[in-house]
């Protein structure tokens, strides 16, 4: 599946899946949402639909929330601020880069996107964190990674140490194979970054393909391809006891798509083969 495996010497040394907390009798099914459009008009109908399906299915979400596109959407969000259903993390504020990448497309060729500088960092996770606790209610100790990379921030200590210093508990950042591309196989699973010096700080990487990119490779239209390609690593995850980490958006799952059909089944799915499943606070909190 096109990523290569860590090493002892890569990162702390994971608990195995059979431990408890780790992947549970039928694994763990975990689905972020990173809510970062510019435009409430997409932010909106997305909340809505999105509470609906997972109040029908009653499977867990985390809201990864860019701090603009929550300050847009503050009255929509209110309601889902203590819902039970609902776990309400960060994306940075503006959208800013924790590491570069220079991502080898195979359609749209080689592009580099910078990151932002470390006072950047602090700044965008500050910002969000105190937003979401003085207008939400919110206290913030998750954080996805904008783009996300290869290798997670193994290699970052000192962005490891921003989070920190700013509450962050867990982040989302292992999203991306060694090409800066996708899928990221199975066998990255959660794992704390005890060599970097935080035994407490939790990456939940990112499985398989980012929702953008995989229903560009397949279409925006075909939604059985589109399932077809997440599935397996959900039955995967299943039979061998595994965290399946799964990343949408706000303005792409509605895309062709305006029930959220895709979703839905995937959501379903997840209650079909049995996984537990968890928002990504409460994983954090069995894992702790």
């Amino acid at each position: 599946m096109g990523t290569v495996a860590p090493t002892a010497s890569d990162i702390d040394a994971r608990r195995s899946p059979a431990a408890p907390g780790a992947g549970g009798d039928r694994g763990i099914f975990l689905i972020g949402y990173d809510t970062e459009s510019g435009d409430p008009a997409v932010t909106r109908p997305f909340l809505q639909r999105m509470r609906e399906i997972h109040e029908a299915t009653e499977v867990p979400a985390t809201l990864f929330l860019c701090g603009r596109t929550a300050e847009r959407n503050l009255e929509a969000l209110r309601p889902l601020a203590d819902h039970s259903l609902m776990d309400l993390q960060q994306h940075t504020y503006s959208h800013v880069l924790l590491k570069s990448v220079y991502i080898e497309d195979p359609q749209e060729g080689v592009r580099f996107v910078r990151a932002g500088t470390l006072e950047q960092i602090r700044e965008e996770v500050r910002r969000t964190t105190v937003l979401l606790r003085e207008t939400l209610g919110v206290e913030c100790t998750g954080i996805t990674g904008p783009y996300a990379y290869y290798r997670g921030l193994v290699d970052r200590p000192d962005i490891l140490e921003i989070l920190w210093d700013e509450g962050i508990r867990f982040v989302r950042s292992w999203g991306r194979n060694e090409r800066d591309w996708q899928p990221v196989d199975l066998a990255i699973q959660p794992f704390f970054y005890a060599v970097q010096g935080f035994p407490q700080m939790l990456e939940v990487p990112i499985h398989g393909w980012q929702d953008i990119s995989l229903r560009k490779t397949v279409g925006w239209t075909d939604h059985a391809a589109f399932l077809a390609g997440v599935y397996p690593y959900m039955e995967r995850a299943a039979a061998e006891r595994l965290v399946f980490s799964y990343c949408t958006h706000d303005h792409s799952s509605r895309r062709d798509d305006p029930t959220m059909a895709i979703t839905e089944a995937l959501l379903r799915k997840a209650r079909d083969l049995g996984m537990q499943c968890l928002s990504y606070a409460d994983y954090y909190a069995q894992r702790v």
